[in-house]
């Protein structure tokens, strides 16, 4: 298990695990962050402005663990904007109650379940004394810090006390170093629970986010890529056309803590978005979390599948995630998780689109549509759909679910509002809208929990023609409620007009 709490100039984005950073007196300093001082700890009255030689620190503040593991923990300095050179001649490091300096890069704290709350420390900074004239005037802010904590060696299990003495702390980076320095071969391998080096699999990149809007992108190789306004995350070092993709969750890359604000608020065709992209360049086959994150505006998940063979994102999770706006493109992961989001009502700005206001509208990806297409690699084999809010006037979609696989799909204690739109004529306000991608297409539903609104025609609804969004009675379908055991569940046509339902159900 690992947690993360992050604390900044003026806000704290902590964790809801195990940790916490609070100030002296022992409250969370979320919402008030932490400032710079003197070094014998009083106000400077005005405003830092750092010089050669010069040393300030940040108010005492304390790591506190609210779980009941013992933990071990580092501090770590992310979340930079502006001029990142300065980095290059500011030394920052921890200091302990007892003034012992320690390099921020060397300082390990230890909270055990009888001792929860650290001393109290310091983040210190200090200009180089050679800093020459190259610096004047440059700024560096929304400078927080992060701590990442992890089992220590403590509690015992069954043996000893030695069965997490190889838990891997994650490393922190910053959107900079995540999209310029890093490299697939500088990310540290993981820890074996024996202690000795994984062969393949990485330890996880933590990315704070903090408030990111869409900028410029041009990524082009071979056909393949992005222009238009976006968000960048990863690079070429990372992952390119034709790169050989990882293994299966090698790498995992944690983005929380932030804002994305894309540059489109509607779109008139999935099949021709514009400004809309959150595009990953990381490799083949990663895990890919978004956590605490904020979405605003009409957002695409793009990678570059092209590697050698096709991959894509082994999976892509979205945990307690706010979404302004819609979700819409190609799945860009085999396995799609949304987990204690909150989807707000949104309508689609594009003129005379508002029809497509649905939150989610994912497809199952395809790399090409020749021949052989089918037997091609594609995403969405898996989509997992709990402990959800949504508000909207239209529903939830996925389709071509089912391609040359059997999907699963779990919708389990989610909450729908949906209301119909005025000027509808037929019935289109459902929750969850499952599409098979031809008579072929299997799938498992594991159904249990949910709830709709009185607004709410109806909990799941299909075309029973032709199209993405079609429902198809294909032996070896299976619908389960959360024990396994088989259900059948009543669903409304789409575009009825006469309240006509259908029943899904296990078909043998």
């Amino acid at each position: 298990f690992t947690d993360t709490a992050t604390t900044s100039v003026n806000t704290i984005q902590a964790g809801t695990l195990k940790v916490d950073i609070v100030n002296e007196s022992g409250d969370s300093v979320l919402g008030t962050g932490l400032s710079f001082r003197n070094v014998d700890g009083t106000a400077t009255g005005e405003a830092i402005l750092w010089e050669p030689g010069c040393t300030y620190r940040t108010e005492g503040f304390m790591i506190k663990s609210t779980g009941k593991l013992a933990l071990k923990y580092k501090v770590y300095l992310n979340g930079l904007d502006g001029n990142s050179e300065l980095l290059k001649v500011i030394t920052f490091s921890i200091v302990d109650a007892s003034g012992n300096v320690v390099d921020l890069n060397a300082f390990e704290g230890h909270l055990t379940p009888n001792d929860t709350v650290s001393e109290v420390l310091y983040l210190q900074g200090t200009m180089a004394t050679d800093a020459g004239n190259d610096y004047q005037g440059k700024e560096l802010k929304g400078i927080s810090i992060t701590v990442v904590a992890t089992q220590d060696t403590v509690e015992k299990d069954s043996k000893d006390e030695k069965y997490d003495e190889n838990a891997t702390l994650p490393i922190v980076a910053s959107i900079a170093d995540l999209n310029t320095n890093m490299t697939a071969a500088s990310i540290p391998m993981a820890k074996n629970p024996d202690g000795t080096e994984s062969a393949t699999k990485h330890v996880p990149v933590i990315v704070p986010v903090g408030e990111k809007a869409a900028e410029d992108i041009t990524y082009f190789e071979h056909n393949s890529g992005y222009t238009g306004k976006g968000v960048m995350f990863g690079s070429t070092n990372l992952n390119s056309y034709a790169a050989a993709p990882a293994n299966a969750g090698d790498y995992t890359f944690i983005f929380r803590d932030g804002t994305v604000n894309s540059a489109a608020t509607g779109y008139t065709s999935i099949d021709n978005l514009k400004d809309t992209s959150v595009y990953m360049l990381v490799p083949g086959n990663s895990d890919v979390v978004f956590e605490n994150m904020t979405f605003n505006g009409v957002v695409s998940f793009d990678i570059q599948m092209y590697t050698s063979p096709w991959s894509y994102l082994n999976s892509i999770t979205f945990k307690n995630c706010t979404f302004n706006g819609i979700v819409v493109g190609s799945c860009p992961a085999v396995k799609a998780t949304f987990d204690g989001c909150t989807f707000k009502n949104y309508t689609n700005a594009a003129p005379d689109s508002a029809n497509n206001s649905n939150p989610i509208w994912w497809r199952a990806a395809t790399g090409y549509w020749g021949e052989g297409a089918d037997e091609s690699v594609h995403s969405l084999e898996e989509f997992t759909f709990i402990n959800n809010k949504v508000t909207s006037t239209r529903p939830v979609k996925i389709e071509r679910i089912g391609w040359n696989c059997t999907a699963k799909i779990t919708i389990l204690d989610n909450e729908f509002d949906i209301s119909a739109q005025a000027g509808d004529t037929v019935t289109k306000n459902m929750a969850i809208n499952i599409g098979q991608k031809d008579s072929t297409s299997k799938f498992i539903l594991i159904d249990d929990g949910n709830t709709i609104s009185a607004n709410t025609a109806s909990l799941y609804t299909a075309a029973l023609t032709d199209g993405s969004n079609q429902y198809v009675v294909v032996s070896g379908s299976q619908v389960l409620d959360r024990n396994g055991k088989d259900k059948t569940i009543t669903a409304m046509v789409w575009k009825t007009t006469t309240g006509e339902t259908f029943e899904m159900k296990t078909i043998k």
